[in-house]
């Protein structure tokens, strides 16, 4: 009795896993040899810069030419894995450098208190409880969340505000993403042109100095000696990065900016 239930059982064993070979051989998808041999060329980090969860499903993208894929690129690529990546997909491209931005000015000794805050070190719980205490509600935390979300180490805090190296951001957009103000952005990457206002306030410029020193006014002087680069909405400073010109006047408008919302940045 004993050893009939062990041959039905072995018997069961064999028949179920020819059943899986059968169906593994019958259904099996050859994959491109190309996904392999660009993921093994990718940086292998997954940060989702190009907009994939996985540098594989990036590679799986790039060759079944989706359009997401191609367009997004890998931010992370040099020339050569670049010229690759263009070529798989079958298109002739550039992969833009931008850089990550903080639309704040104001450093620790320019933000004023309405309470003192002692709840988590984050600014994700800061945010929700009374505003972290500051009279701002647009302004920088000063928690850090955008540095410990970076997986590059891009982003230092330095007085209140995140500091971020130029050259090692990738713009993968991760602090974008975490920062509960929505006070950091992407822009195309110039070291010698990376100016920004640096606000984000919707008050209105008679609030706005009593809450700060360094907060837009929404005056519009940046707006006419830019030549619409800079432009006023929302009661503050905004840029639109593809009207930069060569003839920008960018030392000018950082002087006569009355509060020095306008700022360049450098690495």
């Amino acid at each position: 009795m004993v050893a009939a239930s062990i041959l039905t059982m072995v018997g069961l064993g064999i028949f179920f896993a020819g059943v899986l070979i059968f169906a593994d051989r019958k259904l099996k998808v050859d994959e491109d040899p190309r996904v392999e041999e660009l993921s093994q060329k990718l940086p292998g980090l997954n940060c989702g810069a190009c907009g994939f969860p996985s540098c594989r499903m990036f590679a799986e993208g790039i060759v079944g030419r989706k359009e997401e894929a191609i367009n997004s690129m890998c931010r992370i690529a040099g020339p050569e894995l670049a010229e690759l990546i263009a070529k798989i997909a079958g298109v002739t491209t550039e992969i833009a450098k931008e850089v990550a931005v903080v639309y704040c000015g104001a450093k620790t000794k320019d933000k004023t208190k309405k309470a003192a805050y002692k709840g988590v070190a984050t600014c994700g719980s800061a945010n929700i409880i009374f505003d972290g205490g500051m009279n701002c509600e647009y302004g920088c935390l000063g928690f850090g969340d955008c540095g410990k979300a970076c997986p590059f180490d891009a982003i230092e805090m330095e007085d209140g505000l995140p500091k971020v190296d130029p050259y090692k951001c990738v713009a993968c957009g991760k602090c974008v993403k975490v920062c509960p103000r929505n006070i950091m952005g992407l822009m195309p990457f110039n070291i010698d042109d990376l100016v920004i206002p640096a606000c984000k306030s919707k008050n209105k410029g008679a609030v706005v100095r009593k809450m700060c020193s360094v907060g837009c006014i929404g005056c519009k002087i940046c707006e006419k000696l830019s030549g619409g680069v800079f432009y006023v909405e929302e009661d503050h400073s905004k840029i639109k990065s593809e009207r930069i010109k060569e003839d920008v006047k960018w030392d000018e408008i950082i002087k006569k900016c009355p509060t020095k919302t306008i700022v360049r940045l450098k690495g």
